[in-house]
């Protein structure tokens, strides 16, 4: 059998391709925690990763999210249906679609899909279409670009995967962990350091609100900031 014959490569991949049914999630403390928190102090308190691209958009503005990651890894019709039919109530789907801007992986019906089950959102690492439609939905969705024009199904139906790891935006993304999504973008923090950075981003959120109040007032302490400047060259007249 030769190494381009269809047989062969159905096989192989039809043992590559995983599905996950079932994954830990965050508890509702830690989503509602980081729920709270600036997207800009969750990339503070993350030592700026976990930001996917920044052509990642909300497809209009206003939405802030947060939830636990349900991942697809495939743009085929088939299984990004399935991984829809997965979402619980809080999740948010993500769909790995290599930054493909050109060609639209998920519209109004998938998008139904998702509000139907409880999902909270959809971060999109591609294009959308039926933007009426998912506005109607009342879906949350973040994404890189607009298009009507989608693939011609099937496409891609042996690869891919549902809960499994992928990259999103860049970021490698976990089935659980935790999308906080809004206009100023997308971060994604891992399951496993979800609590050290909710303690870390509301550290910084206080730590700001001092300053802002102290800014409001007119109390802004300016020799501190003088004394940096002076001491990196500059001269103050």
């Amino acid at each position: 059998m030769s190494a381009t014959d269809g047989t062969a490569l159905r096989k192989v991949t039809s043992e590559t391709g995983v599905i996950v049914r079932e994954f830990t999630r965050p508890s509702a403390e830690i989503i509602a925690r980081l729920g709270r928190l600036p997207i800009a102090n969750i990339s503070d308190a993350m030592n700026k990763h976990g930001v996917l691209h920044h052509e990642i958009r909300p497809i209009w503005p206003g939405f802030h999210i947060c939830g636990s990651a349900l991942t697809c890894g495939s743009l085929d019709l088939a299984v990004k249906i399935y991984a829809t039919s997965l979402i619980q109530p809080g999740d948010v789907y993500v769909q790995a679609s290599g930054g493909i801007s050109e060609y639209a992986c998920f519209g109004e019906l998938a998008s139904n899909g998702v509000k139907g089950r409880g999902g909270v959102g959809a971060i999109i690492d591609g294009a959308v279409r039926d933007i009426s439609g998912i506005r109607e939905v009342g879906l949350p969705v973040f994404a890189r670009s607009v298009t009507p024009r989608n693939y011609h199904y099937p496409f891609g139906q042996p690869y891919g995967s549902i809960n499994q790891p992928v990259v999103c935006g860049g970021v490698l993304i976990k089935p659980g962990d935790v999308i906080v999504a809004g206009d100023d973008g997308v971060v994604a923090v891992p399951l496993e350091i979800a609590v050290q950075i909710a303690e870390a981003a509301e550290q910084i959120q206080a730590d700001e609100e001092q300053k802002r109040a102290g800014i409001s007032s007119g109390r802004m302490p300016i020799a501190p900031i003088e004394e940096q400047l002076l001491s990196a060259g500059y001269v103050i007249r």
